[in-house]
């Protein structure tokens, strides 16, 4: 939201809080604010809809964390979508060429599963179901705890893989995955994984200093 909805935000607002029979009070609406000012007028007043006409929580006030569920959608419906690109992704691409996909909590889960090349590496149909359940579990885990998230990193395929060894190679333009134009917003925010220093790997460096000692 911006500057120009706090007034039809107020709104809103007022009319739930008198619904409920609750009082709205200047921390009150600050804390909404603040906790819903990243989304949209639209999705909020469509969030406070969905949380009235629900037939269950629509008994309670609702939380901040209540309206957030609803703009976002449920962590389960979520991870189900992001499945979908990523096994979209998986058959349609496979692992030769990058990708980028719409979500950047996807490449962080395939980077800490091996990678784009060792992700792709399915033998059969049993394999690609266990690999979802991993995928999704880890995208829930991360969806609901934002603070661990963190810069999206490159999902090499095998052409610009095998084209970094060669001097003076070009590399290949990944594939937008998904939402184009978010993906190219990820594609934007991409790290190279050789710049991530992971505490494995900082670790293994200061063991190796350890052992040429």
């Amino acid at each position: 939201m911006q500057v120009q909805d706090m007034e039809k935000f107020q709104q809103i607002l007022n009319w739930v809080f008198s619904y409920y029979e609750k009082e709205l009070t200047d921390l009150t609406y600050e804390m909404y604010w603040n906790g819903l000012k990243e989304y949209s007028i639209g999705q909020v007043q469509e969030a406070f809809n969905a949380h009235l006409q629900h037939p269950e929580d629509g008994k309670w006030w609702p939380k901040v964390s209540d309206i957030i569920k609803n703009c976002k959608g449920s962590t389960q419906d979520s991870a189900m979508q992001a499945w979908h690109e990523v096994e979209t992704a998986i058959r349609k691409v496979g692992a030769y060429q990058d990708v980028v996909f719409s979500d950047p909590i996807i490449h962080q889960i395939i980077y800490k599963m091996g990678g784009w090349i060792d992700f792709c590496n399915i033998t059969d149909e049993k394999s690609l179901t266990f690999k979802a359940i991993e995928f999704k579990k880890s995208y829930r885990a991360l969806y609901a705890t934002p603070k661990q998230l963190q810069p999206p990193v490159e999902l090499t395929g095998i052409i610009n893989s095998q084209n970094a060894k060669i001097k003076g190679a070009k590399k290949q333009a990944p594939v937008l995955i998904g939402n184009i134009e978010k993906a190219k917003q990820v594609l934007q925010k991409l790290i190279a994984p050789d710049n991530i220093i992971t505490i494995h790997r900082q670790v293994k460096k200061v063991a190796n200093k350890l052992v040429k000692n």
